[in-house]
């Protein structure tokens, strides 16, 4: 045995090195199919006993190989089915490469292509014609036709639906009606299509068809045609019967509440209405009076929200009253539009008269905050901060609350984990100035302050086992601008200062053996400050492709690898942050945030009495006052100003004379004048000190603004300045 497998080792040293250099007069890599196939199924033999014989330089020289000369994925699904190599034994030799660090990725290269080329092989229109074709055949033509439909899904639905119907062999329309059944899912989406638009007694073996399925998502048009005055009896009562088959009332239920629970189902990302979730693309599904079932593949990300503007739509349809209906094109179509790819157009609805900013505003604020409980519920930050922007251009005073009875959106919005989502909800609740205090108005004010306090800073935590990994973790946050706000090695350890941070920004989950229901991304998602947090897991390579592919569609959720580089941990970072939450919080939108939170805390200031109390801004304005220099500073003086307050008096006089003041002495000084004047002279014996001093060595426009404050202060004479007046 021994000698064997030094020979054998021996000789697959050698085809791989020939494979790979090879002599210039060597037909090598060999180029006709037929050499190619009898050589890939030897290395696929030789992958998979050196894999199983932890034999890792000639497991990867095999799989390279593979990867190399066989050009196409059909090609490799082809030659793993055909072989001598049971897919059991298959699947053992990758899963113990895919933990070898140095197979792992050609192990996965590997797998990822053989199940791309199974998809393509067993979606290929050609093959399941063939396969149909076989249904009467022999016995083992009917087994392997059957295999090969069902794996086809929904691929296969149009010929099988297109046989039952129009085909001539009695045998084969028998088949493909009880295919349809045992696809079953898949089926449900294109038969739905097809059902008001074939012949009556087709129908009838359609609704049956659905109804011994089983989905609800068939509910909607199986009621319709139940309901139809223009089908013929026998098939309305054959789809009543199949809709009850599925728990419905026809005698009760409306089509307009199917589609519009079909329509949340569809935006909340319900798996089972997906024929292909981990896919990158799905069928929209047609049906055309010539061609029959047609359809236009989408990207998945684009799937749910497209299908559910749809249903939204026909809910609309049976009554433009439908609120929720309304509500859920609306958020659909603004989700549609975040989630759209770059210089993708919308094959379905690129072709709107109107844009989503359009629908989401003119409806008003009502239906603008039944969309932003969607956006709330579903924790899509983008979206979130979409509904925001249109209430912003359509909420005052008289509509700033809507009508729900045990919650209200806009002050849910305030304690978001998004810090811009904060903003943005204060923002809105600050300009509408209501004259009446609310429950939760306590917290507008300090969330403005706050915008104008943090800025542009974000925060992070980090979970991993040692304090290697969790050190190594954070230096890279750090070196992207996070500040790290706590590390450990489980989220339990992270409860405080997590409750300390305004906010968390990226939450970073570096484990060994990571499983799929990793309870710290559960214990993250539970805690409400980081329920919507972008989280980005650090797997092995093997792991890559399970993880990569459970949380493609999960926009708060980033896969890297262990090992990447600093430059690929960024992309990963910017990526996810992109996609999460529209990107990381800049200096300029920081900026901007700040600006339009001062000019809102003016609002609150002139406007008293209200529901706001401006002193709670004050500690946050103090500091900043000390930070913050220009227009900004001497508007959060402005503010200052406006508060009755010896605390905000007196840090106005000691910013105005302050030595390094510069250029701001003179606007300073006269806030701080403005102070006294509304409140009264509340300075301390230093401050008057002071100005004497500054009155004693100043002229000019220094020397008159200090003369303001001094005078405004309205001091005895026995305190007040003594001046030699010239003449006396």
């Amino acid at each position: 045995m021994p000698i064997f497998e030094t020979l054998r080792g021996a000789v697959v040293l050698l085809a791989a090195t020939f494979a790979i250099v090879g002599p210039a007069s060597a037909a090598w890599p060999p180029t006709s199919p037929a050499t190619v196939q009898r050589a890939g199924e030897q290395h696929l033999d030789d992958f998979v006993h050196y894999a199983l014989t932890a034999n890792i330089d000639l497991a990867k020289a095999n799989a390279e190989w593979l990867l190399k000369n066989v050009k196409t994925d059909e090609g490799l699904a082809t030659l793993l089915g055909q072989s001598t190599v049971t897919p059991r034994r298959f699947e053992r030799a990758l899963r113990w490469a895919m933990e070898v660090p140095e197979l792992s990725e050609t192990a996965s290269d590997l797998a990822n292509r053989i199940e791309q080329g199974r998809l393509s092989l067993s979606r290929d229109q050609e093959r399941v014609a063939a396969s149909i074709a076989m249904l009467d055949g022999t016995r083992r033509d009917q087994m392997l036709a059957q295999g090969r439909l069902v794996a086809a899904g929904e691929y296969a639905v149009p010929a099988l639906l297109r046989e039952m119907i129009d085909g001539d062999n009695e045998e084969r329309r028998w088949a493909s009606a009880q295919l349809l059944r045992e696809i079953g899912r898949e089926s449900v989406t294109p038969l739905v299509v097809a059902l008001p638009n074939i012949a009556p007694e087709h129908q009838r073996r359609v609704t049956e068809i659905l109804g011994s399925i089983g989905y609800n998502h068939a509910g909607p048009a199986l009621l319709e045609l139940s309901m139809h005055t223009d089908t013929p009896a026998f098939v309305r009562e054959s789809a009543a019967k199949a809709y009850r088959r599925l728990g419905g009332n026809p005698e009760v239920d409306q089509p307009a509440m199917l589609y519009t629970v079909l329509s949340q189902q569809y935006f909340d990302g319900a798996e089972h209405l997906v024929a292909d979730p981990y896919g990158d693309v799905n069928n929209i599904w047609e049906y055309d009076s010539f061609a029959g079932l047609t359809t236009t593949q989408v990207p998945t990300e684009l799937y749910g929200p497209i299908m559910s503007m749809r249903s939204a739509g026909r809910a609309i349809q049976y009554d433009r009253n439908n609120s929720a209906a309304v509500a859920q094109f609306i958020a659909s179509n603004l989700r549609r539009e975040n989630m759209m790819p770059d210089d993708y157009v919308d094959p379905i609805f690129g072709d709107l008269e109107y844009s989503p900013q359009f629908y989401a505003t003119i409806y008003g604020s009502s239906t603008g905050q039944d969309v932003l409980v969607l956006a709330i519920d579903s924790r899509d930050t983008p979206l979130v901060r979409d509904s925001l922007e249109a209430l912003g251009k359509t909420t005052g005073e008289g509509t700033l609350f809507s009508e729900y009875l045990d919650r209200q959106p806009l002050l849910e919005a305030l304690q978001y984990p998004d810090r811009r989502v904060q903003y943005d909800s204060a923002l809105i609740l600050a300009r509408a100035l209501p004259r009446s205090a609310f429950a939760g108005s306590y917290r507008v004010v300090p969330t403005l302050a706050s915008a104008v306090r943090t800025g542009g800073d974000e925060y992070a935590v980090v979970i991993a086992d040692s304090r290697e990994d969790q050190r190594a973790a954070a230096d890279r946050l750090e070196a992207l601008g996070f500040t790290v706000v706590g590390t450990g090695s489980s989220a339990d350890e992270l409860v405080d200062p997590i409750s300390r941070s305004p906010g968390i920004d990226l939450a970073v989950i570096r484990k060994a053996n990571m499983k799929m229901d990793d309870q710290n991304m559960a214990e993250l998602r539970r805690n409400p400050k980081t329920s919507a947090t972008p989280i980005l897991m650090i797997v092995s390579a093997g792991d890559m492709p399970k993880f990569t592919s459970a949380y493609r569609t999960d926009p708060l959720v980033g896969v890297s690898r262990f090992g990447v580089s600093d430059s690929a941990f960024a992309a990963s970072v910017e990526s996810l942050m992109e996609r999460g939450v529209g990107g990381r919080l800049s200096q300029i939108d920081a900026e901007i945030y700040a600006m339009e939170a001062l000019g809102a805390l003016r609002e609150i200031a002139l406007a008293r009495p209200g529901a706001y109390a401006i002193g709670d801004s004050e500690s946050a304005l103090i500091d900043a006052l000390a930070e913050r220099t220009g227009g900004s500073r001497l508007l959060v003086a402005e503010i200052l100003s406006l508060i009755e307050s010896e605390r905000a008096q007196q840090a106005l006089l000691d910013a105005a004379l302050a030595e390094d003041v510069g250029a701001d002495r003179v606007p300073l000084l006269d806030r701080a004048s403005s102070s006294v004047r509304r409140w009264g002279n509340r300075s301390h014996r230093r401050h008057v000190e002071e100005l004497r001093y500054l009155i004693d060595h100043s002229s000019g426009e220094v020397a008159d603004a200090a003369a303001r404050t001094h005078g405004a202060m309205n001091l005895p004479p026995q305190e007040s300045i003594t001046i030699v007046i010239p003449g006396e």
